[in-house]
């Protein structure tokens, strides 16, 4: 059986890389997570496995083009954003990738720098605006500054991240105007779960940013708002709004990488390791173990294929629990997703390869790459993880 599905695999994988290979990208965006930068994210880990010429040729291509625009300060270019989905943030991911792959030499370190300086004073700002998101805010930067190793501005986010938590009774309320990330949001995209993720990704952890961690983890735990469907239980909401007396939570039900019961038991496994503590061990356990039960609409919402709410997502995770718990549930749930993701995928060879395709998270590029068994996910989707 689990032949047979890795020959599916690389075949449907094979055809939609040629699909890519033929792709005109000209009219997308040049950003990371809808645009050139994700493909050219996409090309580089091809090429490191594949060693392809032409893959190298498209990463070199697009990297001129997107510096060509912001050069000419084209509208979108990647200059006109501090944040990691469209702009700064996710070129500088890209140039360090190259960096660690020899693939550009030391004469960027200059920009690479600039990079940096212009991320931390546009994070200050993002956190006094109450913007506490990963994709499109200051946490975002925080990932790349851990990235790079520049602790200057790891620390100097920290700090400020600390105060909030030290001087609202709950810290972190997004305030953007936006219906879906506004409150207390418990996700990977826009609150708390990127908030602690983060944290934990530093080389070493601070006392400041340990407080930090286990405040908010406490929050969620505190605030389950557990209810039953289909035989499964959810424990937390994706957001809660109002004061620390009343709490409205809001739910959606659904079992994604983004913001569910799965991607919290995940982050309770890493911060179980990190912090050394058991009891966040045994609460993962009993999160994650309750998630695979979950495998019908009614209680999962998906639909479709992509990372950040569909299969592809679930099969990186249910990858990443079951290396810290060898559960059969865990196992049995990633080969389950991923063979929902051949279904959808397969059902969809007939299809043009679209912008929407192109989406490293809302597409099929990032559900390819999180289905390749060749490619290092740490590397190429660490900033998913």
């Amino acid at each position: 059986m689990e032949t047979l599905q890795s020959y599916k695999i690389d075949t449907i994988l094979e055809e939609y890389d040629q699909k890519i290979l033929h792709y005109d990208y000209s009219s997308l965006p040049d950003g990371l997570l809808f645009g050139k930068l994700g493909l050219l994210l996409y090309f580089l880990s091809h090429y490191q496995i594949k060693k392809d010429e032409q893959y190298l040729g498209k990463v070199i291509a697009i990297l001129e083009e997107v510096f060509e625009n912001a050069n000419l300060q084209k509208e979108g270019n990647v200059y006109a954003l501090p944040v990691l989905s469209k702009g700064l943030t996710g070129l500088g991911v890209i140039l360090d990738l190259l960096k660690k792959a020899e693939l550009i030499e030391d004469d960027f370190d200059e920009q690479i720098a600039d990079i940096g300086e212009i991320l931390f004073s546009q994070s200050i700002k993002m956190l006094h605006e109450n913007n506490y998101t990963f994709f499109d805010g200051p946490i975002g930067n925080l990932y790349y500054f851990n990235t790079v190793k520049n602790e200057q501005y790891s620390s100097g986010l920290i700090d400020l991240l600390y105060e909030e938590c030290m001087s609202q009774p709950i810290p972190f309320e997004n305030k953007l105007n936006d219906s879906f990330a506004d409150g207390i949001n418990l996700g990977f995209n826009y609150g708390y779960l990127s908030i602690v993720n983060n944290l934990l990704s530093l080389p070493v952890i601070p006392e400041k940013a340990k407080h930090i961690i286990n405040s908010c983890i406490q929050f969620i735990i505190s605030n389950f708002d557990i209810h039953e469907i289909e035989n499964a239980k959810i424990y937390k909401p994706y957001n809660y709004t109002g004061t620390a007396d009343v709490l409205k939570p809001f739910h959606n039900n659904r079992l994604c990488w983004c913001n569910s019961d799965l991607s919290f038991s995940y982050l309770l496994y890493k911060a179980s390791e990190a912090l050394q503590n058991d009891q966040y061990k045994m609460l993962a356990h009993e999160i994650g173990m309750e998630t695979t039960k979950r495998r019908v609409m009614a209680n999962t919402g998906i639909e479709l294929v992509h990372y950040c709410h569909g299969t592809s997502g679930l099969v990186q995770l249910y990858h990443e629990v079951y290396q810290r718990d060898r559960q059969q549930p865990y196992k049995d749930s990633e080969r389950f997703w991923t063979q929902k993701s051949l279904e959808i995928l397969e059902n969809e060879l007939d299809h043009p390869f679209t912008e929407q395709d192109s989406s490293l998270i809302f597409g099929k590029t990032g559900a390819l790459l999180a289905l390749n068994d060749k490619i290092d996910k740490t590397n190429y989707l660490k900033f998913l993880l």
